[in-house]
């Protein structure tokens, strides 16, 4: 297997992506190549109010790809509780439109809680969020946060993959050696 990483660094942004590639393929599958990329995103007060453009984070690539990351966004879609001012919805709708139409699959399991502030005040949130791509979505087995926190405000999370159930088609006779008399 061939490691290769990428490393960009913003003011406002942060982004790590990990090339794994293998000549025998990756998960009994027939892809030569995973991108898992991880990002930490920040909401600016100036325009154009975000530190990572939606295209640019959602690659259109022909290989498996998981991206992962502190998205800082707040959607319906992740944490249905939360009250949302419109701005907030606006913002974080670009990213989850752009996300659905490259396509991308959110693999949060809806209201399971990122990020539980230390300040009594605030109220727990999902701002770690998980994509996968079309061609990684057969992968995904699990996506959980079962692990205690690290020391900081958010929780590690689990992306399990694994190869996908193979179908394998149902038995059937050979008609041609059964004796029909």
């Amino acid at each position: 297997m061939h490691l290769a990483c990428t490393s960009i660094s913003h003011d406002t942004s942060e982004i790590l992506s990990v090339d794994m590639s293998s000549p025998e393929g990756l998960f009994g599958s027939p892809h030569h190549s995973l991108r898992v990329t991880s990002l930490y995103l920040l909401h600016t007060n100036c325009p154009p109010y975000q530190s990572i453009f939606p295209d640019r984070v959602f690659a259109v690539l022909s290989y498996p790809h998981l991206l992962l990351g502190d998205f800082n966004l707040h959607h319906p879609l992740a944490d249905p509780l939360r009250s949302l001012s419109d701005k907030e919805f606006a913002f974080s709708a670009r990213y989850l439109d752009v996300a659905f139409d490259t396509p991308y699959h959110l693999l949060n399991t809806l209201g399971v809680y990122t990020r539980f502030p230390f300040d009594a005040v605030s109220r727990p949130s999902v701002l770690d969020l998980a994509f996968a791509n079309n061609t990684l979505s057969p992968f995904v087995s699990c996506w959980d946060t079962p692990l205690p926190s690290t020391g900081s405000d958010h929780v590690p999370i689990v992306v399990m993959l694994r190869p996908p159930a193979i179908m394998l088609p149902p038995p059937m006779p050979y008609w041609a050696l059964l004796d029909w008399p």
